[in-house]
């Protein structure tokens, strides 16, 4: 399914004021209201093996948690206070995300591969990594002098290291029942 509307120039007060217990899940993004397709099995497949595999990697050091969408983090971007909901953070003892996972879907793999990474840079979350479902792989970013930058796209006989819990998740474990 495809996102339904994308409507422009809304505040953060216009976003609190949508009565969100009778609509889709929406997103405010630099001043668009982008509204949000429910999810497919396979994206939520996938959610669920990362939080797994995170939930048990932070008990090893317990410095971080994960947190599933949704569940809405607040980031300032270009004068806007924006609403997203990324499909998995990681927090480590910040206000903002360590770590951020997104699951491309043909409706979101165009606002998460350039609004969203855009916005995630600029509020320097440190690592971002863009599951592809249809690929089996996951390509990573790292935070470098305030730009992202490509390290490389994981396949799933790769081990991909998470750099906020200096741990290694297996990409098939990401993909495993798929």
């Amino acid at each position: 399914m495809d996102e339904a509307v994308k409507l422009d120039h809304y505040t953060y007060d216009d976003y609190l004021d949508i009565d969100q217990s009778t609509t889709e899940r929406i997103e405010l993004i630099d001043g668009k209201i982008y509204m949000m397709a429910g999810a497919s099995a396979l994206h939520q497949d996938i959610v669920l093996n990362l939080g797994y595999l995170l939930k048990n990697l932070s008990k090893i050091d317990q410095k971080c948690f994960p947190r599933i969408a949704p569940f809405d983090l607040k980031l300032n971007n270009h004068d806007h206070i924006n609403v997203v909901q990324p499909d998995l953070m990681l927090f480590c003892r910040d206000d903002i995300p360590c770590a951020i996972f997104e699951v491309l879907s043909p409706s979101t793999a165009y606002k998460d591969k350039t609004v969203k990474k855009e916005l995630y840079e600029a509020n320097g979350i440190k690592e971002y990594f863009l599951v592809n479902p249809e690929f089996k792989i996951i390509e990573k970013f790292i935070l470098k002098e305030q730009k992202y930058v490509y390290d490389k796209a994981y396949g799933a006989e790769e081990s991909v290291e998470i750099l906020c819990l200096n741990q290694e998740i297996e990409a098939a474990e990401v993909f495993e029942s798929l």
